[in-house]
């Protein structure tokens, strides 16, 4: 009797065992990280040294993470991007000299997925649209990959 309890104990024990591990198994996995890639860009500004670099890459401005310096009117940014991305935009925050805070009506690029450096050279245009608003039009030039 005593040992018919304790393998029914261990059968159930077994089977519930197994059933974890089995959900564990076919449970979804979370995605990883995207990796990154390095991207430099020497970017001036029509009016003044360019403060802050943003970035779109399809899903929407922000300010990636990494380092600048300014030599004269240029700024140097180093920052990551996604690996993954196949578009890149760039605004600055803002110019020196700026009267007004422009609309980014900026370009976008097509770029090569992949954990390659990308290096380029970046200018942002602010000017008054008439009759319309004052605008920004940021571009890239040069375009690298090492």
């Amino acid at each position: 009797m005593i040992a018919e309890r304790l393998r029914k104990r261990l059968i159930a024990l077994s089977s519930a065992t197994a059933a974890v591990v089995l959900i564990a198994l076919a449970a979804p996995q979370s995605a990883s990280a995207d990796t990154m890639r390095t991207f430099n860009v020497a970017l001036s500004c029509s009016s003044g040294l360019p403060y802050g670099l943003s970035v779109d890459n399809g899903s929407g401005w922000y300010y990636p993470s990494g380092s600048s310096y300014a030599s004269g009117n240029t700024k140097y940014f180093t920052v990551s991007i996604p690996a993954s991305a196949s578009a890149l935009a760039i605004n600055t925050g803002f110019c020196d000299n700026e009267t007004q805070t422009p609309y980014w009506e900026g370009y976008r690029y097509s770029i090569v997925p992949g954990t390659s450096t990308i290096s380029a050279n970046g200018n942002c245009q602010d000017m008054y649209v008439y009759p319309g608003p004052f605008v920004r039009y940021c571009s890239v030039t040069a375009l690298t990959y090492s």
